[in-house]
Order: C-alpha cells, then structure tokens, then sequence
C-alpha cells in the first residue's frame, strides 16, 4: 500500500512539473532563403483591411487576398541549367504579409532567370485540404473550391458599403473574386543576377497597386467570380482577373 501510494505521488509530481509540449510551426522548419519582399498599394497608399477604398464606383474594405506560388527554379543565362529548389509550395494571404518565402537555392552566383507559378499544378490543384499533410498551407482550406475548381491560387475577398453609409461596419453585400484551374496559372520569369551567401537570405523587391486588379471589373456588378470552366462568362471574367494580377507580379529593378 506504502508503494502504490508512493507511485501516486511520484507521478503527479511529474504530471506537475512536465512542461507542455510545444507545437511548432510548420513554416519555421522551411529554409528557403529566396524571398519577395512584397509592397502591396492603392492609390499610393500602403494598403490595409480598416480602410474604405472606392473603386469603379464602389467603396469597399479589403478582408483576404490570398496568393499561391509553386514550382519556382532558377535556369541559366543559356538554359543550360536548371536549379529546382526546396518546398516549392507558398500560400500566403498577402494583406498583412510583406514577406513572401519562395525557393531554396545553394550558396553561389546566379545569373540568368528566376522562374515560378502563380498557380499548381493539376495534382495539386486538385487535392482535397482532407488528404494533405497537415504542414501543407493548402490543408486548411482557406482556397478550396469544391472538386470541380479545386484550390484557388488567387483569391480576393473583401465587403461592399453603400455609400450613404457613415460608419462603414455593416457592408451591404461581399466580394469573393477568385483564379484557379491549371489552365489559368501563370508562369513567371524575371531576368536576375545574384549571389547567394551562407546563411544569408536575398530579397527581391515588388511594388502590387491592389487597385489594378479592378481594371474591367466592378465589385458590384460582380461580387462573385468562381473560375468555373462550366460558366463561360464567369471563366472569362476569371480570365480578366488573372492578367491584371500578372502584370502587378513584376520584380522591381
């Protein structure tokens, strides 16, 4: 009796001094060392999810802009080389995020082009957030648009006011524009010459005016885009979006 009381007590004084066990952050094991340093404007201002921007018309607040990228390499001035690099995958929501992780490269100079895609692949781009591995930025289904659309790769979301409004807490109507399907991804190549050091991270500057993404496009007149292949008119609106958004993700010299 002696024993088994002496066993209780040992074990709740450890119980009591165990220390929680952390949970780590998938993103802080990631040790990709190429990044975009991303500046996100409308009408030259820094932009931000408590402020009403008018547009086309509309005065509307921002709440999510979510941006996937995949696939990035780096290939020679001749083509000769390519360099594929490690976790390839970013999804990222880009209001709020200056910092955007985008390859792996080793130590050495680099000259020739820094490619990627706004976009995934088709077994990617169709896999349920269910069947990923938790670390995945996809398996918390913030893009996931049903089996026929699958994930997006950009998608903007934000609130419709009316204009008689004083206070701007209760939008009348929200906006969810999204581009996804492998059809619509974008590749992209920036010309770039640099070094990467041990232990050092390169940064590569981008300047995004939020506003262009409206060009040909009225929140109000669509509030929903879906990149649905069955809906000409949507996918075809999907399609305007999809060049606006490329013509922001350009590398500033």
């Amino acid at each position: 009796m002696k024993k088994l009381i002496a066993l209780v007590l040992l074990s709740t004084l450890f119980s009591a001094c165990e220390d929680p066990i952390p949970v780590v952050d998938p993103t802080a094991l990631d040790n990709r060392n190429i990044y975009i340093r991303a500046y996100k404007y409308f009408d030259g201002s820094i932009i931000d999810t408590s402020t009403v921007y008018q547009i086309n018309g509309d005065l509307i607040k921002f709440d999510h802009i979510y941006v996937t990228l995949s696939g990035a390499r780096f290939v020679s001035y001749d083509e000769q080389d390519t360099t594929f690099t490690e976790s390839d995958l970013t999804m990222i929501d880009l209001i709020g995020t200056s910092e955007v992780k985008l390859a792996h490269l080793p130590s050495g100079n680099y000259n020739g082009s820094l490619e990627y895609t706004i976009g995934l692949d088709s077994a990617r781009a169709y896999t349920a957030p269910e069947q990923l591995d938790a670390t995945n930025p996809l398996s918390k289904g913030l893009v996931w648009n049903g089996s026929d659309v699958g994930h997006s790769f950009f998608q903007m979301e934000g609130r419709i006011f009316n204009p008689a409004d004083t206070v701007f807490t209760t939008p009348e109507a929200t906006f969810n524009w999204r581009v996804a399907t492998p059809d619509l991804a974008l590749l992209k190549s920036e010309k770039r010459n640099f070094n990467v050091a041990s232990n050092k991270d390169v940064f590569i500057v981008m300047d995004i005016d939020v506003d262009n993404f409206f060009l040909g496009l009225s929140p109000s007149l669509t509030n929903i885009i879906n990149s649905d292949p069955a809906d000409g008119t949507d996918y075809d609106l999907a399609k305007i979006l999809r060049d606006n958004v490329s013509s922001e993700f350009v590398f500033k010299l």
